[in-house]
Order: structure tokens, then C-alpha cells, then sequence
């Protein structure tokens, strides 16, 4: 079991994944995200190659227009 921090909230994984995993399975659509990882912005690009681990920190923003 691996508990990772996302947005403030503990959540637990069945087992170890990868962020872009990660959303899909959360229904986040990765285009419109910006996606911190350990208080390091994750290129868009590489979000299937970070693996998520115990006590790892996800920060997901999402950019929403107004006026």
C-alpha cells in the first residue's frame, strides 16, 4: 500500500504507479493540469515516467478562465 499526499488529502494506491495513472484512474483530464511533484513542477511529457512512492506530495492545479 502506498499513501501519497494530493492536495492536502492522504490517499492510499493499491500499489506503486505513475502520475499520469494516477489521473486517468481520478477521471483528471492531464491536458489543462500543471502537476507538482514534490515541489517540482513535473513536464507534461514525463508525467508516465514518475512513479508515485510513499509520502510523495502531488499539488494538481487546474486553471479556470474568468472575467
Amino acid at each position: 500500500m502506498v499513501t501519497v499526499k494530493v492536495n492536502g488529502e492522504n490517499k492510499q494506491l493499491e500499489d506503486k504507479t505513475n502520475i499520469a495513472d494516477f489521473l486517468k484512474s481520478n477521471n483528471i483530464d492531464p491536458i489543462g493540469v500543471t502537476i507538482e511533484h514534490n515541489l517540482e513542477i513535473v513536464n507534461p511529457e514525463n508525467i508516465a515516467k514518475v512513479t508515485l512512492k510513499d509520502g510523495d506530495i502531488l499539488e494538481i492545479l487546474r486553471f479556470v478562465g474568468g472575467g
